[in-house]
């Protein structure tokens, strides 16, 4: 009898490691939103800082409007800072740099418990460049036209696949560069949260059949069967922008950049080819139905081992990565505003939670800000509107006249320093709000019900991980040992 309850404790404490998700109970839900948005995007890139792309933003030395760079509102950069003498800026020619050194040890070396001086050491001196207008006046355009954040980290001080896990369900099984395995219930991801309460969703990549385009390794991340039962939400970019023209766009899209084109900008990618391919995408649906009810939120996976000077704080006792770019591109999006919120991928995940009416996906969501601040719901422009009118960023100087989804630019040098600053759409000096904010603003301070009471992972008995087997063979050993005591007293 001893040895039988010896075993059940056994299996429970095995089964503990590969338990099952704890959801909170729900009330019945309201699919209307709570502002104007009816479609989020979110657009993932791949391996940048924001120092490294947004370092010297908004200082042009190739510009000819000189007193609009002047009066355009300054984030948290490497400006006036003795820093920049220390690092290289990527020539006028050129669009990519050697690939720093990545991983979890490599970004703690360069982090060097929040001193940010170790980068040499850790992802090695190609990790001391940034970017310019020259290769980037696109982006700097969206940034200067809409809201860009100066406060935005990774959910963890590693490469991708912690951050991906923490960008779709909001925490992670993995700490380093590794797996899946560990796979996640697929019911604890946003995508599960968005099917219970009957919200519409779609990925969208370059190619469903290419076998290397950020979500198709994600897709490893759930159970098989789990997958194959929502497959079809699994759509490519051309369908994002028929969808968005055809007015038939879900409510929630994540488009994942990387495909067999080489459009993430990760490292030696060259970066223009990405940066064409997101303001054709951006031109495409600022010019469909969609335009007046959509927020388009641009961020990158993780830090790819290039310097930024801020060190990452503390949330809800989880360390930080390093900073990275957010950028919210919507008729609501304020303009030329820099938000300070503090804020990681998670925050995505509640801004979602937050305008469909959910609970928080999870704790870790609840706690993660709001980018609430870089929006303007109420207050008229001077013309007495609060819907900002799409732009044409296609019709700036110099810019390819055949862009596409698949063009190829490789052998296209473009200055574009002379695209930027585009044109603000309202004078700076009669907008209706700051140009500079924060909130600390999150689900948890409008309600405690969270959605995922309990995150869990699926563990295969094979995987590798040595703490997982460690705990196993701790119970294991634990029960044999018990059992061969027991056998001893019966001898006795």
């Amino acid at each position: 009898m001893i040895k039988f309850v010896v075993f059940i404790l056994v299996i429970i404490f095995i089964s503990s490691v590969f338990s099952s998700v704890v959801y909170a109970s729900v009330q019945d839900h309201n699919n209307d939103t709570k502002t104007p948005i009816k479609h989020v995007i979110t657009i993932y890139f791949e391996n940048h800082t924001f120092d490294n792309f947004f370092g010297i933003y908004p200082y042009d030395p190739y510009s000819l409007n000189e007193n609009l760079i002047k009066n355009l509102s300054r984030p948290l950069n490497l400006l006036n800072s003795s820093i920049l003498k220390n690092l290289t800026p990527v020539p006028a020619n050129q669009y990519s740099t050697p690939d720093p050194v990545e991983g979890y040890t490599a970004y703690h070396i360069d982090w060097n418990n929040g001193k940010m001086n170790n980068f040499i050491n850790g992802s090695g001196s190609q990790s001391m460049t940034y970017f310019t207008s020259s290769q980037l006046g696109l982006e700097w355009d969206l940034a200067e036209e809409y809201s860009i954040a100066d406060n935005y980290f990774t959910p963890q001080m590693s490469e991708s696949e912690p951050n991906n896990y923490y960008y779709i369900a909001g925490f992670s099984p993995a700490i380093n560069d590794y797996g899946p395995p560990p796979t996640i219930p697929f019911s604890e991801t946003i995508f599960g949260e968005l099917n219970h309460y009957g919200i519409s969703w779609n990925i969208y990549v370059g190619n469903e059949s290419y076998q290397n385009n950020n979500f198709d390794d994600m897709q490893a991340y759930f159970p098989a069967s789990e997958w194959a039962d929502n497959s079809y939400h699994l759509k490519t970019w051309y369908d994002l922008i028929a969808e968005a023209h055809n007015n038939t766009l879900p409510a929630v899209s994540y488009v994942f950049s990387e495909n067999n084109g080489g459009y993430s900008q990760g490292p030696p990618i060259n970066v223009l080819k990405g940066e064409l391919w997101l303001v054709y995408l951006i031109n495409e649906i600022e010019n469909s139905p969609v335009w007046n009810s959509t927020a388009i939120f641009i961020t990158y996976d993780d830090p790819g081992g290039y310097y930024d000077q801020v060190p990452p704080p503390v949330i809800d006792g989880v360390q930080l990565g390093m900073r990275v770019l957010l950028i919210v591109v919507s008729p609501y999006a304020k303009e030329d505003y820099i938000s300070n919120t503090l804020m990681t991928h998670t925050s995505l995940l509640a801004f979602i939670d937050y305008n469909w009416n959910m609970p928080a996906l999870n704790k870790f969501v609840s706690y993660s800000n709001l980018p609430l601040d870089m929006f303007n719901f109420n207050l008229s422009y001077n013309n007495r509107t609060i819907v900002r009118p799409p732009l044409n960023f296609e019709s700036e100087p110099g810019f390819p006249s055949n862009i596409s989804l698949t063009m190829d630019p490789e052998n296209i040098t473009l200055n574009l320093s002379s695209s930027f600053p585009f044109l603000p759409q309202y004078p700076l000096n009669s907008l209706p709000y700051a140009r500079f904010g924060s909130s600390n603003l999150n689900l948890s301070s409008i309600s405690s019900v969270v959605y995922i009471k309990k995150d869990v992972s699926y563990i295969p008995i094979y995987y590798e991980q040595w703490y997982f087997l460690l705990l196993i063979l701790f119970g294991v050993g634990l029960a044999l040992l018990i059992i061969r005591e027991e056998d001893r007293n019966v001898k006795r």
